[in-house]
């Protein structure tokens, strides 16, 4: 689903984020991608979205090179990915269902199939209930569940999560490790990035460790 070979990027001569990295994920898999602040864990993310372009290498989602990825191909290549951003980044004057929507609407999906699609996925974060709710009358747990749906409301083959759990106390923490476990049973490809070394190492899940940059064996 994901491989890199000899990736790179670098921000200036002396600056590399990320140097000759090389790893292979499948589809299917769920992997924590881990190591200290500076390590390079979001750009590794960033990489695979398309927020930043590769220095170097080559990065291959489904099977195409998105290291020479055409501008004009990047919003169709995003359509296939979900991403769950740490400080949820919700619109704060929109309902947890308009909010969703958003989603959808940027892939021009509006109408019937659109609200069935988001009472849908709504329902199964477990957040049927405050489907008209505000971000700020929810919890912060509750409010990542509206950040997991908004990614997965397009159905996408990978999810992107950084830090998804470092606002959340320990009680919630193990409520959104349960959802993300839930959606990864039914196909999902996900990488979490995380700096919390007791989650990364009970979970049992495939961990990639970076530091300064480098992939740690």
């Amino acid at each position: 689903m994901i491989q890199m070979f000899h990736v790179s990027k670098a921000y200036s001569r002396e600056a590399y984020a990320l140097q000759d990295i090389n790893l292979k994920i499948a589809k299917g898999d769920f992997v924590f991608v881990t190591g200290p602040s500076g390590a390079g864990k979001t750009t590794l993310l960033k990489l695979i979205f398309c927020e930043e372009s590769v220095t170097s290498g080559q990065l291959l989602v489904d099977g195409r090179n998105i290291a020479r990825i055409r501008a004009s191909r990047i919003p169709y290549l995003r359509r296939q990915i979900g991403v769950v951003f740490q400080d949820f980044k919700l619109i704060p004057t929109m309902t947890v269902s308009e909010n969703v929507a958003l989603a959808m609407e940027v892939v021009g999906v509006y109408g019937r199939k659109a609200k069935r699609r988001i009472a849908a996925i709504v329902n199964a974060v477990g957040l049927g209930h405050k489907m008209h709710a505000l971000p700020l009358q929810l919890s912060a747990g509750e409010q990542q569940r509206v950040a997991i749906a908004r990614a997965l409301v397009n159905d996408p083959k990978i999810l992107l999560a950084d830090e998804p759990t470092g606002n959340l106390d320990p009680e919630l923490t193990i409520e959104i490790m349960d959802l993300l476990n839930f959606i990864n049973a039914k196909g999902t490809t996900i990488l979490v990035a995380s700096h919390n070394k007791k989650l990364v190492e009970t979970s049992g899940k495939l961990v990639i460790r970076l530091k300064n940059g480098h992939l740690e064996n």
